[in-house]
């Protein structure tokens, strides 16, 4: 791995002084801290979702099955679709803290499956939908985690506009 004065093979190193030396550190720093933590309604004590950026891909292949499903239900579906793909993990806190190491949360698997009582073969879709106690609800969750990702696109699409 290369250091701010070591470039990797093929890349040039920044100038001693620039603003540029360190950037993939910072990046890699920012990346980590890139996350929305959404509190699943209506739950007490709370529980909290993890989710990363939601990218437009899945947003797009989200938004094509609903426009092309016939089910009453594609709406929700699209939506708890995005969530599934989206999220990092699923906790609760202590003393205000995320509970536990994240690498060690359930996602929409088989762990949360089982903690919410789920068929070992229930869907991604059906395990969002079983958390989050109403389809308004996973509504919402989405539209809060597409508007956030989309301010972190225009926010980073600014910054680079900037430079």
């Amino acid at each position: 791995m290369a250091t701010e004065h070591e470039p990797d093979e093929g890349e040039r190193a920044a100038a001693p002084g620039s603003a540029l030396a360190g950037l993939r550190r910072r990046r890699e720093e920012a990346a980590a801290k890139l996350y929305l933590d959404l509190a699943v309604p209506r739950l007490d004590p709370p529980v909290y979702v993890r989710y990363k950026p939601v990218d437009q891909r899945t947003l797009d292949l989200a938004n094509k099955r609903a426009r092309e499903s016939k089910d009453p239900d594609r709406l929700v579906i699209a939506n708890a679709v995005a969530l599934s793909h989206a999220c990092i993990g699923v906790f609760g806190e202590v003393d205000g803290q995320p509970e536990g190491n994240p690498e060690d949360w359930p996602k929409f698997d088989s762990r949360l499956r089982e903690l919410l009582g789920l068929p070992e073969d229930a869907s991604a879709v059906e395990t969002v939908r079983t958390l989050y106690l109403t389809d308004g609800d996973v509504i919402a969750a989405a539209s809060e985690l597409a508007e956030w990702s989309g301010m972190v696109a225009r926010r980073t699409d600014e910054e680079i506009a900037g430079n």
